[in-house]
């Protein structure tokens, strides 16, 4: 059985498990797992939700693995939602996706951007290309950056940029962000803003971290 199918059965017993919603395991050359990204609801604790992630891939698969390797994203619930059982509140996580570097290079009618972020020990690249307009370089840091995060999370998290501007709030100047995030739950619109401070690359960057992390919490 490839490496793939073995993963797939792994990954059908784990969405089993109470408040995942998706999951995603990659392996390495030696078919053993290295990473088990799971995408769930905020129900539950996200340390019991790693718990029996080990239990399901020990009793049904004869697996034992190190809880290390299990991240989970949570999707905050609507206002309008039953709060969590006090006996399981959701935990926010300590680790926040943090910029590293931000570049923009031009050709002609084309502009691409490069955002690395990091979280934790690792590091995410983020790419995006198109015109060279004014407006369009300002969408691009936000996709460049919706790029990186993507590629620290998991491919069930869908996220689209919707808008992006810099405005003027009395002597201040501020870098808007709503995104679109997309998920097997539905559709979510995330607002996030920061200050301008020396740069407005910057800013759109962390102003499209902001709206992310009002949203997500990371285990």
């Amino acid at each position: 059985m490839s490496g793939e199918m073995i993963w797939a059965s792994y990954e059908e017993a784990i969405k089993k498990i109470r408040s995942v919603i998706g999951t995603r395991i990659k392996g390495n050359e030696s078919n053993e797992i290295s990473e088990i990204h799971i995408l769930a609801n905020s129900e539950r604790n996200p340390k019991q939700i790693v718990r029996d992630v080990e239990s399901v891939l020990a009793a049904q698969f004869g697996i034992e693995i190190d809880h290390k390797i299990v991240s989970v994203v949570q999707l905050e619930q609507q206002e309008d939602e039953e709060s969590p059982s006090p006996n399981f509140p959701p935990k926010r996580a300590q680790i926040r996706p943090k910029l590293i570097s931000i570049s923009l290079h031009t050709n002609k009618m084309m502009a691409e951007v490069k955002v690395e972020l990091s979280m934790g020990d690792e590091t995410y690249e983020g790419i995006a290309s198109g015109t060279s307009t004014t407006y369009n370089r300002l969408r691009l840091f936000v996709d460049a950056t919706i790029n990186a995060l993507s590629g620290s999370l998991m491919e069930k998290l869908f996220f689209a940029t919707e808008d992006v501007m810099i405005t003027r709030l009395g002597k201040y100047q501020v870098a808007q962000v709503i995104i679109c995030l997309i998920t097997p739950l539905g559709e979510q619109n995330l607002v996030g803003c920061a200050l301008v401070k020396n740069d407005e690359r910057e800013a759109i960057v962390k102003a499209t971290l902001d709206a992310v992390n009002r949203k997500l919490w990371f285990y």
